[in-house]
């Protein structure tokens, strides 16, 4: 089976648009060493729903999450999903 990959970036911008606020007041918080590896603490249940929702909305499309991790400006996502079969047209 073939698979066709995805990257994709949520911004911090784009993570608060769909409720996944980045700061200590809203329980989710994560520190990135100089190095560039991000370490996740006290993420709480509403950030982990706003996230799951998130990352169901690609899943629903048909894409599967293949790695996820927090970077320095958002979180990065791989996926993939099988190739879907092309129609030919005259």
């Amino acid at each position: 089976m073939k698979y066709e990959y995805v990257l994709k970036i949520f911004s911090m911008e784009d993570l608060k648009k769909e409720g996944v606020v980045v700061d200590q007041r809203n329980n989710i918080v994560y520190a990135c060493r100089p190095d560039g590896a991000c370490e996740v603490h006290d993420v709480g249940a509403e950030q982990l729903d706003n996230m799951s929702r998130l990352l169901n909305k690609m899943g629903n499309e048909g894409w599967e999450l293949i790695q996820f991790s927090f970077h320095q400006s958002g979180v990065v996502s791989f996926w993939k999903r099988p190739l879907r079969k092309r129609t030919k047209t005259r």
